[in-house]
């Protein structure tokens, strides 16, 4: 199944600034199906775009951390 990144639009309670938060990923079949379904459950998430991968940090930095990606079309394709 595939993930499908989400964002939110608030307001920041501590500042009163508008702002975008990252949301919850959505498992759908589709972008389509994942938008419908972030309609019907929480009116107001946006789905973004396919997450193919997710590339960590090494511990205490900020250094991509490639030999621990999670390479989600490959999760997929198995």
């Amino acid at each position: 199944m595939k993930l499908w990144g989400t964002d939110i639009i608030a307001i920041d309670p501590l500042t009163g600034e508008l702002k975008t938060w990252g949301g919850p990923d959505i498992k759908a079949p589709s972008k389509k199906l994942a938008e419908e379904w972030c309609r019907i459950n929480c009116g107001y998430l946006r789905v973004i775009d396919e997450l193919v991968c997710e590339i960590p940090c090494k511990p205490g930095t900020y250094e991509p951390d490639w030999d621990n990606m999670i390479d989600y079309e490959q999760i997929e394709n198995n």
